[in-house]
């Protein structure tokens, strides 16, 4: 039986707590699984093919809709710690109770990713942190242009959603970000046309109004106690930050500032050139083998690369 991609995966369902989630299983049978954990807006029909591939060539990759997202059933939860429990959940129900798995949150989905290590340690073996932010507390920076996050939370049709994407996720003084931004895209939107399934619209505006509340709920200073930013320094666990130079919507000072913070774990920060918070798509097949050789590498030594 072949291996399934990101292109071939099916839809499956499974119910917990009373809702039903859908995800997709695909990669190799044996290993470690690899959870994604998407941003804003996302749902598993946006993740990029170029990223996603390289690295179920290497493990199995376990794609999950949350509650009231996708094709799972349900509302949005109205915190970032009520999506983490869903995650792992749903993570338990499909692999079974006690099973490890590496997480790669990315932009929201980071700040959850986040929370499940902290809140599931002992289900959460190694952590991938992408373009994101920790809850607020001192060096944390907001976003220079709230109006890149406006357009992309406004955006209805196939065409907003596209300016909002390529406007807001890379640099666009520079030519090469700008034209692997419109690459990117074209990647994502003609994916999964050998599913036979019908591809998931973005989270449309009340929904994502929603995902938008649970984001401004992590980051008030009142609910701390909800957030990760005066936990950080628990984490024990290896971990991966990643972002671009010069991110627009979670500024890259945050995410050197989570370097800084994970000062008891195994903790390395790569910052990718020329780039905004779609690095990820700009520099997929380098993201890709930064994520191999971390999930499957040594965890021996602490390091950085600015």
């Amino acid at each position: 039986m072949a291996m399934a991609t990101y292109d071939t995966a099916k839809t499956q369902f499974v119910k917990v707590g009373g809702l039903t989630f859908a995800y997709r299983q695909l990669g190799i049978s044996h290993g470690i699984p690899l959870v994604f954990i998407p941003g804003f807006k996302q749902t598993m029909d946006h993740w990029d093919p170029a990223l996603v591939n390289p690295l179920a060539a290497q493990r199995p990759v376990l794609l999950i809709d949350n509650a009231g997202v996708g094709r799972s059933e349900g509302d949005i939860p109205d915190t970032f710690a009520g999506w983490a429990a869903h995650y792992s959940a749903v993570i338990n129900q499909i692999l079974g109770q006690g099973n490890k798995v590496d997480v790669l949150g990315y932009s929201m989905g980071g700040c959850v990713a986040q929370l499940m290590a902290l809140n599931a340690p002992e289900q959460v073996r190694r952590l991938v942190l992408c373009g994101t932010i920790p809850s607020s507390g001192d060096g944390v920076k907001p976003s220079p242009d709230g109006k890149a996050f406006k357009r992309l939370k406004a955006a209805r049709t196939v065409q907003e959603e596209r300016q909002a994407f390529e406007d807001g996720f890379f640099v666009q003084r520079s030519e090469r970000s700008r034209e692997a931004g419109k690459r990117a895209w074209e990647r994502i939107a003609n994916s999964r046309s050998d599913a036979g399934e019908v591809r998931c619209e973005p989270v449309p505006p009340g929904p994502a109004h929603k995902q938008a509340l649970a984001f401004v709920r992590f980051m008030d200073k009142k609910n701390a106690s909800e957030g990760s930013y005066d936990r950080l320094g628990q984490l024990r666990l290896p971990v991966l930050i990643a972002n671009g130079c010069e991110d627009l919507l979670l500024p890259t000072d945050n995410s050197i500032l989570i370097w800084k913070m994970l000062s008891f774990a195994d903790a390395r920060l790569h910052l990718f050139p020329d780039s905004g918070h779609g690095f990820l798509y700009q520099y997929a097949d380098e993201f890709a083998k930064l994520v191999n050789d971390f999930l499957g590498g040594s965890s021996s030594s602490r390091g950085s690369r600015l």
